[in-house]
């Protein structure tokens, strides 16, 4: 249980790290403004597509013996799994395929897909610890999206030197949220609670 928490805790919190690297930035800097509801449903296809994309790979991929080959087949299986559920998700809900999307299932969600698989196929040992660390990945990247969000919506009301408007001020707060959360994480993995 104390192994869970600690693996939920330092997954939320790095995927910031992920974020400040440019994977998914582009789609929170532009201007236009994205559903909640539909943040919240693309990341649930995120969190679902990471955990199967990892039993993939460790039930099927893996016992091949392809070696460092294997890993070539993860950006297309991402893709077409976030294609299928997003298909899937358009049949479900009308007019979801025209909304306006925050990520595109092109590029498996700019990176964050394929990162937050390669991150849990490196972390997780059992399938519990693959579905709390998805879980937690698209969870971060939602809390770090509302923040950022947030942090814009401020900087657009307050005044501020012309210099920093924009996307300046978005890159910096980025940086510093993945500056203190990697600290969390790192403290997490380190000096795990006792419970």
């Amino acid at each position: 249980m104390n192994n869970l928490i600690i693996l939920a805790g330092f997954s939320a919190f790095l995927f910031n790290l992920a974020l400040t690297f440019g994977l998914g930035a582009k789609e929170i800097f532009e201007s236009r403004e994205h559903s909640i509801t539909v943040s919240l449903l693309q990341l649930s296809i995120m969190f679902i597509t990471i955990f199967v994309s990892w039993i993939i790979f460790t039930f099927a991929l893996s016992p091949l013996g392809l070696g460092f080959f294997q890993y070539f087949f993860l950006f297309p299986l991402t893709v077409f799994l976030t294609f299928g559920m997003e298909s899937l998700s358009s049949l479900l809900i009308p007019g979801y395929m025209r909304q306006n999307r925050m990520f595109s299932f092109y590029t498996s969600y700019s990176g964050l897909i394929l990162t937050g698989l390669l991150l849990t196929m490196y972390i997780a040992n059992t399938a519990v610890d693959a579905l709390v660390l998805s879980f937690c990945f698209s969870f971060g990247a939602f809390f770090a999206i509302l923040l950022l969000r947030m942090i814009k919506l401020r900087g657009e009301n307050e005044k501020i030197p012309s210099i920093f408007s924009g996307q300046p001020l978005l890159l910096m707060s980025m940086a510093l949220l993945s500056l203190v959360f990697s600290s969390i994480a790192y403290i997490l993995l380190l000096r795990p609670l006792s419970f």
